[in-house]
């Protein structure tokens, strides 16, 4: 054998023990990415109330997540741009309720329906009915894998300080016989409701909570909603939601509170569930499934299940988050998401094998060449 063929068959089995250091080498590191992959997208801060209100000071000081919205532009009634480019995302849970901050830039307030042509702006937070039944569309669920849907509406909130007398105050005030107030008075739409004749307000006669302001009243600014698919959407049997909304400065910032405890699943701490968003944009005349969408995040309310204990604080499962951001799959993995699996475990057995046999068998071919010189 040549010292030129020696050189490089001893090259070659030094390649496949430098392939199998790096694979022992990297072991340490797979914690980490199994870590990432695991990551919440948006992680709730435990607090002692759950707050229900943007302005309430327990939001001072969370940190944000930035979520990326879509336009609704696969079926119909679609837009081809998204009004909303984006949201940003605070979540505080308590014993009882999960509590999501909301904010979004629009330049324009919108939250009149008592007028024409007038939509109000919006937003939803929805999520699977059971998580444990399986994944189902981001796009309202599936017939069998619903989703339960807490929408938050601009004018369930400001409609009755904005009707249509304060609209045209000018206008001529006549006789509205069925309204029950005397002539000359403009009536409002609860008039008919209490005073006059209810048949002439329509939608809240046979009960729709969208012409009936004694319902919305009730509920508050956030109905709970529930979907299996495009064309389902109806309102729950329960309605549990809470929040409110304030638009100050080109931004709104809305809070929508929901029970952590559900009909079919609870909102455990350390557990991942998939919450998805929805902003409507009236100034764009956004309505129905002309909107702007995020795809599912998934959420955990605390730390994850096996990095803490219970606490007195937090009786479930995990003790309070510690409020550190947590980083999500796809941010960065520092070039080492392929190269750790790869050559680590089992995998850097089999590259270390490869490189062997590839070493003996280069040496054997070289022999044999030599020895036919």
């Amino acid at each position: 054998m040549t010292a030129t063929n020696f050189v490089a068959s001893r090259r070659a089995v030094l390649t496949g023990a430098l392939v199998g250091a790096l694979a022992w080498a990297s072991r340490p590191l797979l914690p980490r990415i199994r870590a990432q992959e695991k990551a919440a997208a948006i992680t709730a801060e435990l607090v002692d109330r759950a707050p229900t209100e943007p302005g309430d000071p327990l939001w001072s000081g969370r940190s944000a997540t930035a979520i990326s919205f879509n336009p609704q532009n696969l079926v119909l009634p679609s837009v081809q741009e998204a009004g909303t480019k984006s949201i940003d995302i605070r979540a505080l849970y308590d014993a009882e309720r999960l509590s999501i901050l909301i904010g979004w830039k629009d330049a324009a307030r919108n939250v009149d329906l008592g007028t024409v042509m007038q939509y109000r702006d919006g937003v939803a937070v929805q999520f699977p009915k059971d998580p444990s039944a399986g994944p189902t569309s981001f796009m309202m669920g599936v017939p069998g894998l619903g989703v339960s849907i807490y929408h938050w509406k601009s004018d369930w909130q400001f409609g009755p300080e904005y009707d249509v007398d304060e609209a045209y105050p000018n206008m001529f005030n006549g006789w509205y016989p069925y309204s029950g107030v005397e002539a000359g008075e403009i009536p409002e739409a609860t008039d008919y409701l209490t005073k006059g004749n209810k048949v002439y307000l329509t939608g809240a006669a046979v009960g729709n909570s969208l012409s009936d302001p004694a319902a919305q009243e009730a509920i508050g600014p956030v109905q709970k909603m529930e979907a299996e698919g495009f064309g389902t959407l109806e309102p729950d049997e329960t309605q549990d939601g809470k929040g409110m909304g304030a638009w100050k400065d080109g931004e709104w910032r809305i809070v929508i509170s929901i029970p952590r405890k559900q009909p079919q699943f609870t909102f455990e701490e350390g557990s991942l569930v998939p919450l998805g968003f929805a902003v409507w944009d009236g100034s764009r005349s956004e309505r129905n499934g002309q909107k702007a969408f995020s795809d599912w995040q998934e959420t955990r309310l605390g730390s994850a299940v096996a990095e803490v204990t219970p606490t007195k604080a937090a009786p479930t499962k995990v003790a309070p988050s510690t409020g550190e951001p947590v980083k999500r799959v796809d941010d960065d993995d520092d070039g080492v998401g392929l190269l750790v699996p790869l050559l680590s475990g089992i995998g850097g057995a089999v590259l270390v094998g490869v490189s062997a046999v590839i070493g003996l068998r280069m040496r054997r071919a070289r022999r044999e060449r030599d020895e036919q010189v």
